[in-house]
């Protein structure tokens, strides 16, 4: 495990681990952090630059690769 982050429960479309503070990168270039905030109902989000907050499960999954 990374030291003291969260591990996601989903792998990337890889099959490798995903942590907080991870960057995803999708096919287009664009580029998210991954956070865990407790404040949703679906805490795991990837954080857009422009402050757009994104369920995690969506953005990794076959569309979102």
């Amino acid at each position: 495990m990374a030291e003291g982050r969260k591990k996601a429960p989903w792998p990337d479309y890889r099959g490798a681990d995903i942590f907080e503070g991870d960057t995803i990168i999708h096919p287009s270039g664009e580029t998210a952090t991954v956070v865990f905030d407790a404040d949703h109902k679906n805490p795991w989000r990837a954080k857009y630059g422009n402050g757009e907050s994104l369920w995690l499960g969506n953005q990794i999954g076959d569309k979102g690769q």
